[in-house]
């Protein structure tokens, strides 16, 4: 691949495991060429703004919840309430990844769970995070991203979760990213 090529490709972040590679985009598209999974993503018509960036962040957090549970339906399982407690723990990891620098499910160390377990939610509990600059933190892009991991889309699919709490925090930078949006999701059951 020639510089210039390289140029033409944005790296967006699902996980940090080698083997759960995020997707190489091109500028031209916000999703992979041949993208299996895009079935399973929702219309602009079912849930609004899936594409926006510029939205407040309210609206863009409903879409996304409307997003997965779209996808969560298609897959014949139960659609997810959206809970302020799970929403709380959500934010709360998505501010320690800012504060730590740190793109992980335990940013600043210890249980990963911990941000959970401090608002008292006692249950189990599965998480996903996203981060990407620019359009491809839009929110339909983001659950693109986990539909195309192993990992995030079995968390997304699996049929005992009950509720789910999201968070999007948004920062001019972050590490090498620049106009960044940072997805934290949180499902659970209790």
């Amino acid at each position: 691949m020639t510089a210039e090529q390289g140029a033409s490709i944005r790296l967006v972040r699902s996980s940090l495991d080698q083997n759960e590679r995020a997707l190489a985009l091109s500028t031209a598209s916000l999703y992979a060429k041949n993208d299996r999974w895009k079935g399973y993503l929702a219309s602009e018509r079912t849930c609004p703004g899936g594409e926006r960036t510029d939205l407040p962040v309210a609206r863009r957090v409903a879409t996304l919840a409307c997003l997965i549970n779209f996808a969560r339906k298609r897959r014949g399982l139960h659609e997810l309430a959206v809970r302020p407690v799970l929403n709380g723990a959500s934010v709360k990891k998505a501010e320690e990844i800012f504060r730590c620098v740190s793109f992980a499910h335990n940013p600043c160390g210890g249980d990963w769970r911990s941000a959970v377990r401090s608002t008292g939610y006692v249950g189990f509990v599965g998480e996903n995070l996203y981060v990407a600059g620019g359009r491809w933190g839009a929110p339909r892009v983001a659950v693109d991203a986990w539909l195309n991991s192993a990992a995030h889309r079995e968390n997304l699919f699996e049929p005992e979760w009950r509720e789910q709490g999201l968070a999007l925090l948004s920062s001019e930078r972050f590490g090498e990213y620049r106009d960044v949006s940072l997805w934290v999701s949180v499902l659970g059951v209790r």
